[in-house]
């Protein structure tokens, strides 16, 4: 009989413990991940782009309302070749800070999940010449903080225009503070 008790009280705790944990995030929420977006336009005017939303945590249309956080461009050379990448925000704020220009997937990867503190950045309108290995802060249009790396980026020559698409793992911090959870 005790046995019993035992193994009802265990439960009961756990389901309580499960229940405060998640009550400080809203159900159905994303707040961290990874996503893959590129620049291909779609549609036949206006055109539009698929980007991503960390508020939503989910891929958004560049024509949608409100429109993702974050795009990914190709930036040619005079020959029109794909001579890299950059990142833009709808946003008329400053939003994108680089925290960390690694060279290897580790050391990028270490830096980010100990990232806990938004530090003091240069903001710039748009994250320009991206790579691998980066990891950046973004300001959302809400004051929601996140945190991103560049984990993959392809450049490409393909159907006769350039072609970007990156990678990014991202965690975000919806309460607007300035201190990442992990």
């Amino acid at each position: 009989m005790w046995g019993k008790t035992k193994i009802s009280l265990l439960l009961g705790l756990a389901v309580l413990s499960g229940i405060i944990v998640s009550c400080d995030r809203e159900p159905g929420r994303m707040y961290a991940g990874e996503f893959t977006i590129d620049n291909v336009l779609f549609g036949y005017g206006p055109y539009y782009a698929i980007g991503f939303s960390f508020e939503l945590g989910t891929e958004l249309k560049t024509s949608d309302s409100p429109p993702p956080d974050i795009t990914v461009h190709a930036k040619t050379d005079a020959q029109g070749n794909v001579s890299g990448a950059y990142l833009d925000t709808p946003n008329v704020a400053e939003s994108y800070a680089l925290a960390g220009d690694f060279n290897t997937a580790t050391e990028a990867k270490d830096f980010f999940d100990n990232l806990l503190q938004v530090g003091t950045y240069t903001w710039t309108l748009f994250a320009d010449n991206i790579s691998e290995h980066q990891v950046y802060v973004f300001k959302t249009r809400e004051d929601n903080y996140v945190k991103f790396r560049i984990k993959n980026l392809v450049l490409d020559n393909r159907d006769d225009s350039a072609y970007a698409e990156v990678t990014i793992e991202w965690r975000i911090q919806p309460d607007g503070s300035t201190t990442f959870s992990q």
